[in-house]
């Protein structure tokens, strides 16, 4: 591909044209052998994010945005390897709305890959540094209404239901105005592990579902010669690194090992159930 490669902020920046956006799953794959050479060759560990694919200079921002979000998912889908945006986040869109204040930013990123302590103790930051400083009551109330449609928006890119919020945001926000420091505090957190949980349950949902696809495609396929882990991803859209990893942590089994007992199974059927010769 043509590419320009240049240092910004301590990190390696790559902008990559593509012919379309069907080489991503490529491109990922062989973003993917790098890490795993920089590692064997000369013991470092690199962590690609790919970002969301833009037709515009003017998308390029939000395109490197989102490659450093992905990389921030290495804390689940480990370091040395590369991590498409747009495989693992199970929403409408690559890139959810939020604030752009850095504490609400931290909030946002434990939600996504932190544990529930990460997730309460970000909650808490943000009420410690932003909510009950010396402020006043115009800035309290903006607050409030940054903090509302953050999280309103958060859900809503994501993909998943939230209970927590009413029809009428503007009930929920003239509730919260009146709630008090701690009431509030227990609030968020509350919210915050609600839609933790929800995220975790849509991915599940999706590699489930990812996985069950391949599995189905292997039972109507397995005869075919030409079967195998590159056409079972290009069937799919997804690179092979990124289908790999979740077709074993689902299935137990890497995708060959899978396909041949499949087979094997079917021989033992054919040999057992039918009069047809051996070969």
């Amino acid at each position: 591909w043509d590419a320009k490669c240049f240092s910004y902020l301590g990190n390696t920046i790559l902008m990559a044209q593509l012919k379309s956006e069907s080489e991503v799953p490529e491109l990922t794959d062989e973003c993917d052998r790098f890490c795993k050479y920089a590692l064997r060759i000369i013991g470092a560990v690199v962590t690609i994010g790919i970002g969301k694919v833009c037709n515009k200079l003017a998308g390029m921002q939000q395109s490197y945005k989102s490659a450093r979000e992905a990389v921030s998912y290495r804390a689940i889908y480990g370091t040395s390897r590369s991590i498409n945006m747009k495989e693992i986040i199970p929403q409408k869109t690559a890139h959810p709305v939020i604030s752009n204040d850095a504490v609400l930013s931290n909030l946002f990123k434990a939600i996504r890959v932190g544990s529930e302590e990460d997730v309460a103790k970000a909650a808490r930051q943000y009420m410690c540094q932003i909510i009950f400083p010396k402020n006043s009551l115009q800035q309290h109330h903006i607050y409030i209404m940054e903090l509302i449609s953050t999280l309103y928006n958060f859900s809503v890119n994501i993909d998943i239901g939230m209970e927590d919020f009413p029809g009428n945001i503007n009930e929920l926000y003239t509730s919260l105005l009146d709630t008090g420091p701690d009431a509030l505090r227990e609030w968020l957190e509350r919210t915050s592990l609600s839609l933790r949980e929800k995220l975790i349950t849509a991915r599940n949902k999706s590699t489930k579902s990812f996985v069950n696809q391949a599995v189905e495609y292997v039972h109507n396929n397995y005869a075919d010669e030409e079967l195998s882990l590159d056409s079972v991803c290009s069937e799919l859209g997804v690179s092979n690194s990124y289908f790999s990893t979740i077709f074993k942590k689902e299935t137990g089994k890497p995708f060959i090992s899978y396909l041949t007992d499949y087979r094997m199974d079917k021989a033992v059927e054919m040999l057992v159930g039918t009069n047809e010769k051996s070969y």
